[in-house]
């Protein structure tokens, strides 16, 4: 067995909380390029991805989320600092249970697994679809786009996960 055969896909969720028409993400500078992602982490085994998207922004910016809706999985194969990667992401829109988060225009968030702090701003998505930096997971603008015709439909996800509308 080689070693890429050996490596297993990382399965992780990432939330985004959104403030009027500007979403949450962090800002990544390790690496060769720095870009942006929504803040999340990988999932425990026997948790679900919406409790790990709850518990990732309680250990990483010591705030409490809720999960409003699956937007999607988006699934990436990728190569990160000359490393092969393939993510599998459960992309949650989120919502801070407190205003403070909301109030802010920068967020902490500390990752223990790395040791390393990293700060998470506020854009647009046409900022960051637009900007000089990417935003991963790849597919996540997509899922955005598909969430917003979805609720101007009228149509929303039942409690099972299922779209309707």
């Amino acid at each position: 067995m080689t070693d890429s055969t050996a490596r297993r896909p990382r399965v992780h969720t990432v939330g985004i909380p959104r403030r009027d028409d500007e979403l949450l993400v962090e800002r990544y500078t390790t690496g060769e390029e720095p870009f942006y992602r929504p803040i999340g982490g990988g999932i425990e085994f026997g948790e679900h991805s919406h409790e790990a998207v709850v518990r990732e922004f309680r250990e990483e910016t010591g705030y409490e989320v809720e999960p409003v809706e699956l937007l999607g999985v988006a699934e990436n194969v990728y190569e990160f600092a000359g490393t092969p990667g393939h993510e599998v992401s459960f992309v949650y829109e989120v919502a801070f249970v407190a205003d403070d988060p909301y109030q802010r225009e920068r967020l902490t968030v500390d990752e223990a697994s790395d040791e390393e702090t990293r700060t998470a701003t506020w854009h647009t998505p046409a900022d960051l679809r637009s900007g000089p930096e990417p935003c991963y997971p790849t597919g996540l603008f997509d899922l955005l786009a598909d969430a917003e015709r979805v609720a101007s439909r009228g149509g929303g996800v039942t409690d099972s996960g299922s779209r309707t509308g």
